[in-house]
């Protein structure tokens, strides 16, 4: 989060109620990239797809690992709080 938006959503992406969150990723991702730091998400975004387009764009994801997952990825706690 940059201070200017102190908070405040950058973009937003609206789809139908039964479509999973991750459906709109892509085209948010691409909408904020070129103005964050740091991608905040909760554990419904912890997929290795989006963690890869993240990593790819030079962005911090903090994103709590889902606990199923194998090797859970540190997540910046503070931030994310």
């Amino acid at each position: 989060m940059s201070s200017r938006s102190k908070g405040r959503p950058l973009g937003f992406v609206l789809t139908p109620g039964q479509t999973h969150d991750t459906q709109g990723f892509a085209p948010l991702f691409r909408m904020i990239t070129d103005r964050i730091e740091a991608f905040l998400a909760d554990k419904g975004y912890d997929a290795d797809a989006i963690r890869e387009e993240i990593a790819r764009a030079d962005v911090e994801a903090v994103i709590p690992a889902k606990s199923n997952r194998r090797e859970p990825t540190p997540h910046d706690r503070r931030k994310y709080k």
